[in-house]
């Protein structure tokens, strides 16, 4: 299917007791992934902003979060795909707990937001913006109950199969809330 312009899906689950750089790419496989470090930032304090405004607390960024999101970002760009699961069918929560722990917590639960845009640039307020004109992701920015978040943007300038091609920049956003900790026993 080709790529054109941005695309994005949302998703979240609850669960309770839940640059890479290569020189001689063979064909498909992008030749260079790079980060966006400042749009990850951005999207964060753009997010953070449309919260304040409504009288709900900031996320806090969250680096476990922030290294699931860059490691799918980066998978969806290199293998060509574009959903919240993985390329090899692992459930997002279980590809996201594997960084954001449930272990030690009586509440847990993580949710996902994803965007691709077609070239170089995109700007964290269209990031936003997009994801607030979605009902569903709309629902998840501006929920009290997520506490944690992390951005994962990473650009390439030849995606393969589900991007045709194309230079692209994903972006993937996770949320979080742990809470309840619980104490070790002896």
């Amino acid at each position: 299917m080709p790529f054109a312009g941005m695309r994005f899906l949302v998703v979240f689950a609850v669960a309770l007791a839940v640059v890479q750089t290569s020189s001689a790419a063979p064909p498909g496989v992008p030749t260079k992934l790079e980060r966006r470090v400042t749009l990850e930032a951005e999207i964060v304090r753009e997010m953070n902003q449309v919260r304040t405004n409504r009288g709900i607390h900031p996320f806090r960024s969250a680096p476990s979060l922030r290294t699931a999101a860059r490691a799918h970002s980066r998978a969806m760009l290199e293998l060509g795909f574009f959903a919240h699961d993985s390329a090899d069918g692992t459930a997002f929560s279980d590809r996201i707990r594997r960084y954001y722990t449930n272990r030690g917590w009586e509440t847990w639960s993580v949710g996902e937001a994803l965007l691709a845009s077609q070239g170089q640039e995109i700007d964290a307020h269209a990031v936003v913006q997009a994801w607030l004109e979605s009902p569903p992701h709309r629902a998840v920015i501006l929920s009290p109950s997520w506490r944690d978040v992390g951005i994962g943007a990473v650009h390439t300038s030849t995606a393969p199969s589900e991007y045709g091609g194309s230079e692209a920049v994903v972006v993937t956003a996770d949320f979080g809330v742990r809470d309840g900790k619980i104490a070790s026993g002896s």
